[in-house]
């Protein structure tokens, strides 16, 4: 049986090695022994706390260098005995409501702290197109002012578009960050293939006056319904959607001119890979030969809507690797 039977999981080092599945095995590929963590209800509206999971939400603006960026924070109700904090960077389009049930798990011992894009959620959209660089600047601007960076460094997590940015801000600011981990990594080997998705996704949509253009956006938010995401989830990921929209291709941007091969060879910090088979799983594989420290994890079971479907488990592998 599997360290995780509901999703099929198994590890190896990238550095070479072969392929870990038992438990014991993987605790040796990985240094440590993954435990499942127990299913917590999420809590509810920001800026209260569940009475079931004892997390608090809290949301804030910080001044940035496009304007206000929008953080949400998730922080255990008793605050002792805290460990290193996470930060967490959402995937396009989408904004820091997209692991709201994923904070449920990691905030119980750590505050975890959700940045908003600049142009995506509620953080104000820069006047021109930037690269991964550019939004990684305005997350260590954000840390800077909430304090962290001298005397106190943080755990970065990315998912898509936030594996980039994640990766980019260890790499500009070792100093601030300590551990990584990348779930789905958009990482390109083939420069043709890179071209062709810039040229897919770096354009805006064509606005239609009998709202016909909105069905593209619903289709994007609600395809994981098919794998057991709620209409209500669904409908708030088109929500998230529509407060970029119709920009929501500038980070895409960022992501297809994102030299990857160059830039992940700066991170020295030790980095978990995650992948979903339905969701950039060999992109992020291929990731990890250009690490300097990296391990990979893949959940075979789950395809897409992990944060939404499977937050315990995602949660459980993150905290014991960020807890080394």
């Amino acid at each position: 049986m599997s360290i995780f039977p509901k999703t099929g999981l198994w590890c190896k080092r990238l550095k070479g090695g072969n392929t870990l599945r038992a438990s014991a095995r993987l605790a040796c590929c990985l240094g440590f022994m993954l435990a499942l963590a127990p299913m917590v209800v999420v809590a509810g509206d920001a800026g209260k706390t569940g009475a079931a999971t004892g997390v608090v939400y809290e949301r804030d603006f910080v001044r940035g260098p496009f304007g206000q960026v929008h953080i949400l924070t998730a922080r255990p109700a008793a605050a002792a005995g805290l460990k290193t904090p996470l930060v967490l960077f959402h995937p396009t389009p989408y904004s820091s409501d997209y692991f709201r049930s994923f904070m449920a798990h990691m905030a119980r011992d750590r505050v975890v702290i959700a940045i908003d894009t600049p142009g995506y959620g509620d953080s104000t959209k820069p006047p021109e197109l930037h690269p991964i660089a550019g939004y990684a600047r305005s997350a260590a601007v954000v840390l800077q002012a909430l304090g962290y960076g001298r005397d106190e460094k943080v755990d970065v997590l990315g998912y898509h578009t936030g594996a980039l940015i994640a990766a980019e801000l260890a790499a500009q600011r070792p100093v601030l960050v300590r551990r990584m981990v990348l779930p789905g990594v958009p990482f390109y080997t083939d420069e043709k293939k890179q071209r062709e998705a810039y040229e897919k996704y770096v354009k805006g949509p064509i606005l239609a006056a009998d709202g016909s253009h909105l069905t593209e956006p619903w289709v994007f938010s609600s395809f994981t319904m098919e794998a057991g995401v709620t209409l209500e989830r669904a409908q708030a990921h088109f929500n998230d959607y529509m407060q970029c929209y119709p920009d929501c291709w500038h980070a895409y941007h960022a992501v297809f001119s994102y030299d990857g091969k160059s830039r992940f060879q700066q991170v020295a910090q030790p980095v978990l890979l995650m992948s979903f088979t339905g969701s950039l799983d060999q992109e992020t594989e291929a990731a990890g030969a250009y690490f300097q420290d990296a391990a990979h994890m893949r959940f075979e079971d789950i395809k897409v809507g992990g944060f939404d479907l499977a937050p315990e488990h995602i949660a459980a592998a993150a905290r014991q690797f960020l807890d080394q």
